[in-house]
């Protein structure tokens, strides 16, 4: 399959309503050109109406065609998934927004309600990648409301991760932790990345490490210096409070509350470890949960976070500075960047750029999910001469131009496969 991308070029940063709402602005333009000639009004100063007359059957062709654009603009700007999205999505900002509603359905139905919605998300994995995304982005956004009463945004993960922590602490799972630093090594030292590819190959190994691993790699030229910091994605699926700060748990908090998400604390105490300054630049790439952080991290504003690359996150709802270039790199079928509650947002720091990933008889749909689809991906990208992607890309890479590798330190916490 083919590249899709959008965002990351300063020429194109109309949001879809934006377009919808300049359509509507012609066909106001247009009506009223018509109304002008009504046969009275040739009473008045009928030189001026007749000259009108002449011109306007041209002008109201190009304005025909302004507002074709504009609808051809509409339809193919984003995804196919981003435009069932927007028809779909003011039902569930309904709900989640007047949770009394559910007053209207009976208790007994009401009780079952946050079980089946936990089966809907479990479910996305065996259905069609695109309908579980917009499957799994609707239930959470709708979560809160559905399963608690309680108002949201509807257009946010964190209400709906909140809610789920809340009830997951009645049965004891779930529950914040420390994380738990083991040890502090380094690796053998590479050039500075010169591909996407090259990243992901790098947070790929991150990853697939013994333990759970922060690798941050620190460049110099003598007088500036720059921080590449790789974070791993979800390592373990247990919900139990353990010390281990890639797991499930970690994950949920990190969606409802990140500055005291266990992931998030890990990143930071291993920054402040390898030296970093509040004014040194940092880059960070992370995959699925850790792409999460990353984002989260360069919001936060702790840090002088001047890139970040995620991969297969959930990164919608992050409110990612625009000074910061931002490359999202999602799967059309990967469910876990729907878990966001939101679509990424269409501006020029931000670009938005994947493809659909085959999935053959027998397999679930993570297999969208995978690294290794992912790091096939980030090699199509550096082929790519989308406008947007190229900047991004260009940008992202140019950080490291006339730097040189020094160090490179692994930071091990609890945990493991």
């Amino acid at each position: 399959m083919s590249l899709v991308s959008y965002g990351g070029d300063p020429r194109i940063v109309a949001t879809r309503s934006e377009i919808e709402r300049g359509r509507g602005t012609l066909q106001l333009a247009q009506d009223r050109l018509r109304a002008e000639f009504e046969l009275t009004d040739f009473l008045i100063d009928p030189v001026q109406r007749g000259l009108l007359a002449l011109h306007a059957p041209g002008i109201l062709f190009r304005i025909e065609k302004l507002q074709w654009a504009c609808a051809a603009a509409a339809e193919a700007y984003l995804s196919v998934e981003a435009r069932v999205t927007n028809r779909i999505h003011w039902v569930t900002q309904f709900v989640a927004q007047h949770p009394l509603l559910m007053a209207l359905i009976p208790i007994g139905v009401r009780a079952r309600i946050p079980l089946a919605l936990m089966g809907a998300i479990a479910a996305t994995q065996f259905i069609d990648g695109k309908t579980s995304r917009v499957l799994a982005r609707e239930t959470i956004d709708a979560y809160s409301s559905l399963t608690g009463g309680r108002a949201s945004s509807g257009d946010d993960a964190r209400a709906g991760a909140q809610q789920m922590i809340n009830q997951a602490g009645l049965l004891g799972v779930l529950g914040a932790n420390a994380p738990a630093l083991a040890g502090v090594g380094a690796t053998p030292m590479h050039a500075a990345p010169n591909s996407v590819a090259q990243i992901t190959s790098r947070l790929a190994q991150t990853h697939r490490a013994e333990k759970p691993t922060v690798v941050i790699e620190r460049y110099t030229d003598g007088k500036r210096k720059l921080f590449m910091v790789y974070l791993p994605g979800m390592r373990s699926k247990n919900p139990f409070n353990i010390a281990e700060p890639f797991n499930l748990a970690a994950s949920v908090h990190e969606l409802a509350d990140s500055d005291h998400a266990a992931c998030q604390l890990a990143v930071r105490e291993a920054l402040q470890s390898a030296g970093v300054g509040k004014g040194d630049a940092v880059v960070v790439a992370g995959y699925s949960q850790g792409g999460l952080v990353a984002a989260e991290l360069a919001a936060a504003g702790h840090n002088n976070v001047v890139g970040v690359i995620t991969v297969g996150a959930p990164v919608g709802h992050v409110a990612i500075p625009e000074g910061i270039p931002v490359m999202s790199i999602e799967h059309a079928n990967d469910v876990v960047p729907a878990l966001a509650g939101k679509i990424n947002p269409l501006t020029e720091n931000w670009v938005t750029v994947g493809r659909e990933v085959e999935v053959k008889a027998g397999q679930t749909a993570l297999v969208a999910h995978e690294l290794s689809s992912y790091q096939k991906t980030a090699g199509m990208i550096d082929e790519s001469a989308s406008a947007g992607v190229a900047r991004i890309r260009d940008d992202l890479l140019g950080k490291f131009e006339g730097l040189q590798l020094v160090e490179t330190q692994t930071f091990n916490y609890e945990g493991g496969r």
